[in-house]
């Protein structure tokens, strides 16, 4: 028997033009509940809601970050005033030298998540500056990353009992990529909580190869990680998924012989435009489109997730429903017409 995930939500950010798509809560509620959804995974962007937002629509919160914050938290201001503009412009950025301004951004997102009676919260391991996206070498390793997100993780949770669970996402930059069991394993055992696991992003673990070409090829890869983590009894912490597809493999290796070829003069760029153009590169990358053949359903079920989120690009309200729709269909969320 199908067991179906205890949370299905619909991806939403909390800023005025996805609101305006809406005319109301009951408009947003009808739009997912309509399409075998039950809630919402928000990501607060300083807005407020404008009274859309209820309570009892949040299956999740996803948490503040920064795509590059290790030089800052460990305190290499030196290479921070290369990455910058000026000195004055990343203190802007973060909010000063000290770690408070990070933390407090989380604290507000996780006060915000208990406000709510969210069942999750999600955080992003991962590092990698604006320069580094597009050369594909990091400075910081995998387990540099993962000890560094520790403490700020360790952090919050020492300060405060929640009661919904604190689950880590996957990306395929330095940090948690789920490629390396023994990293996995070195992040989830180090959080102070027992209410943890893993928010695996299948599109982000699609982006750790350039060789999948449908998804067929993506289903097959996404079990092989499964295979190691089914053998390591480590299964039971996948509790929440962001579900997509993304084949961007041409994209990179095409960018990558042209970066060769035509390297970046990245120091005759200023650091807003870069940052416009490598989020450009990251959308080329990472595709947030429906995940559609043959296996995806099976593999979710092998997985079991309690939250599955249907994380898409959202370029309008009638898109999105449409993908919704058809992936829910896929999925046996909603009978097929």
């Amino acid at each position: 028997m199908q067991k179906i995930p205890e949370c299905r939500s619909m991806n939403f950010s909390i800023y005025e033009g996805m609101l305006n798509r809406y005319k109301d809560s009951e408009d947003i509620r009808k739009s997912y509940e309509s399409r075998g959804l039950n809630g919402l995974e928000v990501i607060r962007a300083g807005e407020p809601d404008e009274g859309k937002i209820l309570p009892d629509m949040v299956n999740g919160v996803h948490l503040y970050f920064h795509i590059f914050w290790m030089d800052w938290w460990k305190g290499n201001y030196e290479r921070l005033d290369q990455e910058f503009d000026s000195r004055e412009q990343w203190l802007e950025y973060f909010g000063g030298m000290s770690r408070e301004s990070y933390l407090n951004s989380l604290r507000d997102d996780l006060a915000y998540a208990e406000q709510v009676g969210a069942k999750y919260v999600v955080f992003h391991v991962s590092e990698v500056t604006l320069r580094e996206s597009y050369i594909y070498k990091y400075r910081y390793t995998d387990k540099e990353v993962i000890d560094a997100s520790l403490e700020v993780i360790n952090t919050l949770l020492d300060e405060k009992e929640y009661p919904f669970d604190f689950l880590v996402e996957n990306l395929w930059w330095s940090g948690l990529t789920l490629k390396n069991v023994r990293l996995t394993r070195r992040l989830i055992e180090g959080m102070h909580t027992q209410k943890k696991g893993i928010m695996l992003d299948t599109g982000h673990y699609m982006n750790t190869t350039t060789q999948l070409k449908t998804p067929e090829d993506a289903v097959a890869y996404l079990n092989k990680m499964i295979d190691k983590y089914e053998k390591a009894q480590m299964l039971h912490w996948f509790k929440g998924m962001h579900l997509q597809l993304s084949l961007g493999g041409d994209y990179v290796r095409k960018q990558r012989k042209e970066w060769r070829e035509h390297p970046i003069d990245f120091d005759k760029i200023p650091f807003y435009e870069l940052f416009r153009l490598a989020y450009d590169h990251a959308c080329h990358i990472d595709l947030h489109q429906p995940f559609i053949g043959e296996g995806v359903r099976e593999f979710v079920e092998r997985v079991a997730p309690k939250y599955v989120t249907l994380e898409y690009q959202q370029n309008s309200r009638e898109e999105y429903e449409q993908f919704v729709e058809v992936q829910s269909k896929i999925l046996k969320w909603i009978t097929i017409h």
